[in-house]
């Protein structure tokens, strides 16, 4: 694949809404490390990135952030090491699993 040299962030929501799991595996390996020199994802966690989807990116996040939703109206961002991020997101909303 050509590398693509974009300059600028580039920000992805909904990374893997509509792959299947060889196509996100694909998209992780090939083309999130080399769409740009920083690139910001906000997936749905377990829904649009799965944890052994995260495992795979993984070596390459510097940084991770959860989305924490305080009140319905109110959210902050929280900041937690890479790869305890599944983790973390597990604790927070155990109680709010189906």
């Amino acid at each position: 694949m050509e590398e693509l040299q974009i300059e600028f962030p580039v920000f992805i929501d909904s990374p893997m809404q509509k792959f299947d799991e060889e196509h996100a595996e694909n998209i992780i390996r090939f083309f999130y490390p080399n769409i740009a020199g920083q690139v910001i994802l906000f997936p749905l966690i377990n829904k649009e990135m799965t944890k052994r989807e995260y495992k795979m990116l993984l070596p390459r996040v510097a940084k991770a952030y959860l989305i924490h939703n305080l009140t319905p109206d109110r959210s902050e961002f929280r900041a937690c090491e890479p790869k305890a991020l599944i983790d973390t997101y597990s604790q927070l909303y155990a109680s709010n699993a189906d």
